[in-house]
């Protein structure tokens, strides 16, 4: 079993690379928890090929799955990403937390239930990365749980039958 590594970050810049980081690694589940997706660098075409990676790999219907307090930068400055949820759609899929998730302030993305990647708070940059901690992320995988079952279905992604 490998050995549980933590790092710090202090910046947006470091903070988009640990995502990065993390998304290289995750073989079957991505959940990620943002008020808006505005900061984690989701969209950048690193952020694209790792995405479109997992969700074309992976085996679940849940490969990717993203909850957010709003969509709308989603859905303005958001293409690729919007693509790409289009295309897998059977797998991926976004969701609008409902008003009491909203005072929820603490951005992350698991990867596989052993990577974490979290900022402290929304509004500053300041995190950490952990690797290899599998069964520490109880807290945050339960709560995404009962914020994504109480969330709404977001149109984002989905494709029209038209």
């Amino acid at each position: 079993m490998d050995t549980p590594r933590e790092q710090t970050f202090d910046t947006y810049g470091e903070y988009r690379a640990a995502l990065i980081g993390a998304l290289e690694n995750a073989q079957q589940t991505v959940i990620v928890f943002d008020p808006d997706l505005r900061e984690c660098g989701l969209e950048s075409r690193q952020g694209i090929a790792q995405l479109e990676r997992l969700c074309s790999q992976s085996t679940r219907r849940d490969a990717l799955r993203i909850l957010l307090h709003s969509t709308t930068w989603l859905q303005q400055d958001c293409p690729r990403l919007t693509r790409l949820l289009s295309h897998y759609a059977h797998c991926a899929s976004v969701r609008t937390a409902d008003a009491g998730a909203r005072i929820w302030s603490q951005p992350f993305l698991i990867a596989d239930d052993r990577h974490l990647v979290t900022r402290f708070h929304q509004d500053l940059p300041r995190g950490k990365s952990s690797a290899e901690v599998a069964g520490s992320l109880a807290h945050l995988a339960t709560q995404f749980e009962t914020f994504w079952m109480n969330g709404e279905a977001s149109s984002v992604g989905t494709p029209l039958d038209i």
